[in-house]
């Protein structure tokens, strides 16, 4: 690839860290602020090009505002001598006394406006901008787009850094990222096109993936199913552009490459939401599941009904306002919560603010909190909040987080999903919570009976795609009608319902068993179950369920994930070289059926969770294509915490079961 000079510049990638141990104790979100802050704002700040005190003017496309949004927030920027934020595809302002920081996505549209800013016109007298460009993509600048700007010789002869930073990703947390693919017609490209070499979606998917591990530092083995024939097409297209960058970016340097010490390359595992429709579709009563499945959250911001203290009178309604809520890694509260069942929430909320109320400067009002050791009331709080300003900081966010966690429940409670719940875990388990087989035909009676009892047809066509998938199809055509009468569904989710056949989940069972390929048949082959899924060892009934991917990332972690099913790009190293410190096997579960509420806790003879072990092993990438659900984000989470292995987890987005049935029906 060509490499002319732009003046003093030339065109470059950028490396992500300078030495192995920089990034080594850093999430993925605090390195991708190192990188945007050091790599693109401050090395403009600090170039020879802008004159000391000099202002810069930052113009971004949409993708690169949400990477930006996504990792250090605009008031960052302030603090770097940029004086205003602009957007590219507007009408903008000529600051001519200042130097122009680009910042945008490798597409041609952007390239197209960034050189029209250049380009004498008669609408337009004189530049924009001063007279140094500073010009950063978030990936690869292929040859076409980089002859657009060679073009422009009004724009080259000022251009003093062309950069490609490998930012074409969205940080979700501190762990997990994403590519936000929320166009309707993901699915189709995914599910629908063949799988050639020139498809543009499997391409730009795997480009960004690129820059994630780039990013990273991190030059990965590959693996995937073997029976995926996307995934096996998605591997190697992305062991291709992997192999092209590192062989442009000879100063680019990656973990495990024999220079680094105490390193060890990746191993990138690439997954298909089709081979696991069940777990987007079922309920999960975590936090963040929770909110996401319940509540209206659009970018982790969410609107919540905020109790006032003391504007109601006794015994009337109590009074609300809308408050706005972000609810990411900078909210500590937030992030020692998400994972949690939704009662341990609230257990450990009120138990933190009666702490509060106990104190010393809230004697006062202690003695008008106890409540026989019931959680505080929403109203209870808001008046501590109030009484207590010493306290007004952890007391909003905690009375924040008790609200939103209140509201949980009562969408919980309106939509009766105790009861639904414990049917949907039986249809995923295969057992009941005494630990029961039941008969189907049983489970197909309660069903009829949820079908009658929801109003919301939504909430129908979930319970009966969870009949379908689990079951792997219904016995027979005849059982399948008699259902879908009962559903009463609309056209679109009929839709939604039949396009289960295009991601492999047929509707009625087929005469050969077609599930070999799927993550259920590796299960299966493993001895769990009969319906192919593992059991939680939560201790909520309700909760017995664990997603597919949990156990994959388990045998992954302790280098115990078959080759032959799980088969790499090229070979990996010695079994004995991937294979980290033996680790003994995890507690089972033993179950005992609560005679009582099945929000009660199950006895167990062992610990779901341990204390994290430190590990030198190279980090377990797994990305998901077609979305990956929230309890696989929780999950992976859980097993980064008791393996020791770091985990970075990636998808076309982070989706939500109403996001996961909008994608089937955008399939047509």
């Amino acid at each position: 690839m060509p490499n002319p000079k732009f003046n003093n510049s030339s065109r470059t990638s950028s490396n992500a860290s300078s030495s192995s141990t920089s990034s080594r104790h850093q999430s993925l979100r605090e390195i991708v602020q190192k990188h945007l802050l050091q790599d693109v704002i401050q090395s403009s700040e600090s170039s020879p090009h802008r004159s000391p005190g000099q202002w810069m003017v930052l113009v971004v496309d949409p993708a690169s505002l949400r990477v930006i949004s996504s990792s250090i927030g605009m008031y960052n920027l302030m603090e770097h001598h940029v004086s205003i934020v602009e957007n590219l595809q507007k009408k903008r302002a000529p600051f001519r006394d200042q130097v122009v920081l680009y910042l945008v996505e490798p597409k041609e549209e952007s390239v197209k406006l960034i050189v029209n800013d250049w380009t004498p016109s008669k609408d337009r007298k004189g530049p924009l901008y001063g007279n140094a460009v500073f010009l950063y993509f978030l990936g690869r600048l292929d040859d076409k787009l980089f002859g657009m700007i060679k073009g422009c010789k009004e724009l080259v002869k000022r251009i003093k850094v062309l950069k490609e930073v490998n930012l074409d990703f969205l940080t979700k947390d501190a762990q997990a990222f994403h590519f936000d693919m929320k166009n309707p017609s993901i699915y189709s490209g995914l599910y629908l096109s063949k799988l050639s070499a020139g498809n543009s979606l499997h391409n730009a998917m795997m480009a960004k993936l690129v820059t994630a591990c780039a990013t990273l530092n991190e030059y990965p083995h590959v693996r995937y199913p073997a029976k995926n024939a996307l995934c096996k097409h998605l591997a190697f297209i992305f062991h291709q552009k992997m192999n092209e960058f590192v062989g442009s970016n000879s100063e680019w340097w990656y973990k495990g490459d024999g220079l680094h010490p105490n390193s060890e390359r990746a191993t990138l595992l690439i997954l298909d939401r089709k081979d696991d429709c069940l777990s987007p579709l079922m309920h999960e009563f975590t936090y963040e599941a929770m909110v996401n499945d319940l509540l209206p959250i659009t970018d982790d911001r969410i609107t919540y009904d905020s109790v006032n203290a003391g504007t109601a009178k006794e015994g009337s309604a109590e009074a609300t306002t809308k408050m706005d809520a972000l609810l990411n890694d900078n909210d500590e509260v937030w992030v020692e919560l998400r994972g949690k069942h939704i009662a341990d929430v609230i257990q450990t909320l009120s138990t933190k603010i009666r702490e509060i109320v106990n104190s010393s400067s809230g004697s006062a009002l202690a003695s008008s909190a106890k409540t026989n050791g019931k959680a505080l009331s929403v109203n209870q709080m808001a008046k501590a909040l109030k009484a207590l300003p010493e306290y007004r900081e952890i007391m909003s966010k905690l009375s924040q987080h008790m609200q939103i966690a209140h509201q949980c429940m009562d969408a919980f409670n309106a939509q009766g999903l105790l009861e639904l719940s414990e049917l949907e875990q039986t249809l995923a388990t295969g057992k009941t919570e005494e630990g029961r087989t039941p008969k189907l035909k049983q489970l197909l009676g309660e069903t009829v009976e949820e079908f009658r009892r929801q109003t919301v047809s939504s909430m129908r066509l979930r319970l009966l795609a969870i009949v379908i998938v689990s079951q792997r199809g219904l016995s027979s055509e005849s059982d399948l009608q008699k259902l879908l009468g009962e559903a009463n569904l609309s056209e679109d989710e009929l839709t939604a319902l039949r396009n289960l056949e295009k991601l492999g989940c047929p509707l009625v069972q087929r005469k050969e068993a077609d599930s070999k390929g799927k993550l259920i048949g590796y299960l299966k082959s493993k001895g769990v179950n009969s319906f192919g899924q593992a059991e939680s060892e939560s201790e909520y009934s309700t909760s017995r369920y664990v997603c597919l991917l949990k156990a994959i990332m388990e045998e992954a972690t302790s280098g115990k994930l078959s080759v032959d099913e799980y088969p790499s790009v090229m070979p990996l190293p010695d079994a004995e070289a991937m294979l980290g410190p033996s680790s003994s096997a995890a507690a089972k579960s033993v179950r005992k059926a609560s005679s009582t509420s099945k929000w009660q806790t199950q006895s167990s003879s062992g610990s779901a969770t341990g204390k994290k072990k430190s590990s030198h092993r190279g980090r377990q990438i797994v990305f998901m294509a077609g979305g990956m659900c929230y309890s696989e984000l929780r999950s992976a989470r859980e097993v980064m915490s008791t393996s020791g292995t770091e985990i970075i987890v990636g998808s076309t987005q982070f989706i939500s079961p109403q996001d996961f049935l909008l994608d089937l029906t955008s399939l047509g």
